[in-house]
């Protein structure tokens, strides 16, 4: 698991979660009011109180990894990036409660084991897919 890519989409995904019910009250007030009202509802605004928040972040994800091929090409498709991504998506979506204040990185245990910078090594094997890889599905 790649916990750098698990949060950023839990992340993203979360912020997509909170566009879709903004959106979706939006449009429950505008047909409260009724009459004229409903013509202010967008297509933009249907679509996004229609969207799947995790489906999104995945496809964020899939273009992040597009876009590593051309500048950052040895570590674009790692093995764990894409199924973190939809994990963490899922995490964001589902479990995510942003009340419970996340603390910072210094008081982690292993915040000293950190690299300090990037070895630029490429992947063990890449993963096109968000299907996880070294288990007993997928060795």
């Amino acid at each position: 698991m790649d916990m750098a890519h698990f949060m950023f989409y839990a992340g993203r995904a979360y912020d997509y979660k909170q566009q879709k019910e903004s959106a979706q009250r939006a449009i429950d007030e505008i047909k409260k009011a009724g009459g004229f009202a409903t013509q202010g509802i967008s297509t933009s605004l249907i679509a996004q109180s229609n969207m799947d928040p995790v489906g999104e972040a995945i496809q964020d994800g899939n273009y992040q990894e597009m876009s590593d091929r051309i500048f950052v090409s040895h570590s674009a498709y790692s093995y764990e990036d894409l199924p973190s991504n939809k994990f963490g998506a899922e995490f964001g979506v589902n479990y995510f409660d942003n009340v419970l204040k996340a603390k910072t990185p210094e008081n982690a245990p292993n915040y000293k084991k950190l690299p300090n910078k990037d070895e630029r090594k490429p992947p063990s094997r890449t993963n096109h897919t968000t299907k996880p890889v070294y288990t007993k599905d997928n060795p």
